[in-house]
């Protein structure tokens, strides 16, 4: 667990020991606490000395769920999805956030890359820009737009990379990878969406705990994702489309095999009608007499032949 004290009178900062920083809390100090999901069993008497109530204190070991905001009158309760992609497949950690009038407290695993990175450059934030406890809301916005869009370009890679491969020699199982990789771009999207609605929430929702001078940004990110979320539907859309175009190139391929073999059985039909009929068993066929009779039948036939794939190429059947 990470406590960090922040004077944005004085524009200092220091990381404090968990027993020693909030025995006694002092007066004008804003709280940044970091915990695991194993740790957060401590943080109702953290944030009790805080002054945060146990039933707010608690929210934090309720078991998250995604894109969820609740105002209270102590506090803010929010959770936030991050995604990452593990080998092939689209994996997401949701992270808690309770926001009060001198805390931040956050549950997010050890694995997570955003809480990671605002770890490293929230120092030089603060002490540049920083006025009010809404910095970190930003640095969390900004941070997590930025892995929204790695995981966007991945995705835009992969879509191109596929659209490559349909247009090659492929088999039956392209269908279930772009089936699997048109899910994951949904799943991605309702996951974009989802936190550009929760920003917007904190940026139209009038509180105590964001400022209104954090609120303007905070609504510029929400308006960052909308517009990743409707780029991301339509890499989704390309892809698609580009299934239909190979669905129709198949369909093509496969009616011009039908149109051949089609001709083939239009020119075999009339042979087979006059084998038919010089096969049957009447006494009485004159020209089966004839000492030519065996000749003439190949003669029309290669001529009837001949004339049909003349008519047929006339015709630009094949």
């Amino acid at each position: 667990m990470q406590i960090v004290a922040f004077d944005f009178a004085t524009k200092q900062e220091r990381t404090i020991a968990e027993t020693d920083g909030l025995a006694r809390p002092e007066p004008g100090l804003f709280y940044w606490i970091l915990s695991a999901p194993d740790e957060s069993t401590r943080l109702p008497e953290l944030l009790g000395r805080l002054g945060a109530s146990p039933s707010i204190a608690s929210l934090l070991q309720a078991p998250p769920s995604e894109a969820h905001y609740e105002l209270y009158d102590e506090a803010i309760h929010f959770t936030l999805a991050e995604v990452r992609i593990d080998g092939a497949a689209l994996q997401s950690d949701v992270l808690s956030f309770l926001l009060g009038e001198n805390f931040l407290a956050v549950a997010a695993p050890p694995s997570s890359a955003v809480v990671e990175k605002i770890r490293r450059i929230y120092r030089d934030d603060f002490r540049k820009f920083a006025r009010s406890s809404g910095f970190l809301l930003y640095e969390l916005g900004s941070c997590l737009l930025e892995s929204y869009r790695r995981i966007f370009q991945h995705y835009t890679a992969e879509a191109e990379r596929t659209q490559l491969r349909l247009f090659g020699k492929v088999t039956d199982d392209i269908f279930a990878e772009v089936s699997d990789l048109t899910g994951d771009i949904l799943a991605f999207r309702r996951t974009v969406l989802s936190a550009r609605d929760l920003f917007n929430d904190l940026a139209t929702r009038k509180s105590a705990f964001v400022s209104e001078t954090t609120q303007p940004s905070l609504d510029i990110l929400s308006d960052r994702m909308e517009r990743l979320g409707a780029d991301i539907a339509g890499v989704r859309s390309v892809l698609n489309e580009t299934l239909n175009l190979y669905m129709g190139m198949v369909s093509h391929r496969t009616n011009r095999v039908v149109n051949r073999l089609t001709i083939f059985s239009m020119i075999f039909l009339p042979l087979s009608f006059l084998c038919g009929v010089y096969g049957m068993n009447f006494d009485i066929m004159p020209e089966l007499r004839w000492p030519y009779a065996y000749l003439v039948f190949w003669v029309a036939v290669a001529a009837f032949v001949a004339a049909f794939v003349v008519f047929v190429r006339r015709k630009k059947w094949i």
